[in-house]
């Protein structure tokens, strides 16, 4: 009951890792009546191409293989009979077997978007003889081998027909010259193979979308499943949440870093630092390495302090730099004027020539809304 329960809450279609979990694992859609659809089509393209010098070759490879002109040298014609036409005929039938194997490997991966992951791995359970008899003797096989002995029969029962149609045409070709015969024993079997490709084509595509119908359906997820394979794949909340944290530390860290190397911070005393540097070799506007909130303020101020950057009490400055700048950004140009008096009297400050009671005064700074636009 349970299991019943747990399969109807598989309603979801599997994800893009479930599916690649499991052509890892060697498990994908496949339709053997699709694998025989393109052999048989393989075939007869093959017939139909090659199939006049396949006939010529045969027939040569006969004549001169019962002739003999020469007995006392039947060493040398046999060996001139298998350089000659045994070779050419083996090289088409070669030609049909490479195709054979390539339509072979190739069509079992119709229905996973020939996309093959080739994993050896050794599964012992293959080898238990216990399992082997159970799979023998299962529903899915039992079901496979019914599917299997309908098609034949099927199959079968179109090419009878077939030739108790041509029944009276198969008769004459013993009155007909040969290679007049020969031409229309070809035609009737080409014509007899495509008649019953078509019941073919009409089986393997019903087959083909009835695995990939019932692959995707054994693959199901439920909700449960997605969630934790989102865990597994994105880390759980409470892990990223941590990573985020430390994230958070790293980058605080690195920033307050910066702030020893400032040419001075602009605060607000309690609320806003704004940590600016400055080098007229690399940089073409001052720009931000720190700036902080609250505790995170007082925090630039104090490194500030430790290793003596200058730090100007300038309220209005220090708020809408905050606000409008983020770490790393240059000095817009509206504001070069305010923060180019800043510095100027930051290096002064440190020159000696200026106290801290000396800072710039700052007429008009413009609105936030002014410099977004």
């Amino acid at each position: 009951m349970a299991e019943d329960t747990s399969q109807e809450d598989k309603q979801l279609d599997p994800t893009e890792r479930r599916l690649q979990k499991a052509r890892e694992d060697g498990e994908f859609a496949q339709s053997r009546d699709l694998t025989t659809l393109g052999l048989i089509t393989v075939f007869l393209l093959f017939v139909f191409t090659a199939g006049p010098s396949l006939m010529t070759q045969l027939v040569v490879l006969v004549k001169e293989g019962l002739t003999f002109s020469a007995p006392d040298r039947w060493a040398d014609e046999t060996l001139s009979w298998v350089a000659g036409p045994l070779v050419s005929l083996a090289g088409l039938i070669g030609i049909f077997a490479v195709l054979a194997i390539v339509v072979s490997i190739v069509a079992p991966l119709g229905l996973s978007g020939f996309r093959p992951v080739f994993v050896f791995k050794f599964r012992g359970d293959r080898l238990d003889p216990i399992k082997g008899i159970q799979r023998l003797f299962s529903l899915p096989t039992l079901v496979e081998l019914l599917k299997t002995v309908a098609k034949a029969f099927f199959v079968l029962g179109i090419g009878l027909g077939y030739l108790w149609v041509l029944l009276g045409g198969v008769s004459a070709l013993v009155n007909e010259d040969f290679e007049i015969a020969l031409r229309n024993s070809a035609g009737f079997i080409f014509n007899g193979a495509v008649l019953m490709l078509a019941p073919l084509v009409l089986i393997g595509v019903v087959d083909a979308l009835f695995q990939r119908y019932n692959y995707m359906r054994q693959l199901r997820m439920s909700p449960e499943e997605v969630k934790q394979e989102m865990k597994e794949t994105e880390g759980s909340p409470e892990i990223r949440a941590k990573i985020r944290q430390k994230q958070r530390q790293a980058a605080q860290s690195r920033m307050m870093s910066a702030v020893e190397r400032a040419d001075v911070v602009v605060v607000n005393p309690d609320h806003y630092s704004v940590a600016l540097r400055y080098d007229e070799k690399s940089m073409r506007a001052p720009i931000v390495v720190a700036k902080g909130l609250d505790a995170t303020a007082l925090r630039i101020q104090d490194i500030a302090k430790e290793h003596t950057v200058p730090i100007a009490r300038i309220p209005p400055l220090a708020r809408l730099l905050h606000a409008r700048l983020e770490v790393g950004e240059p000095i817009p140009e509206k504001l070069f004027e305010a923060v180019a008096k800043v510095l100027a009297w930051a290096y002064e400050l440190k020159q000696g020539t200026k106290t801290r009671d000396d800072l710039p005064e700052i007429d008009q700074l413009p609105t936030l809304q002014e410099l977004q636009a």
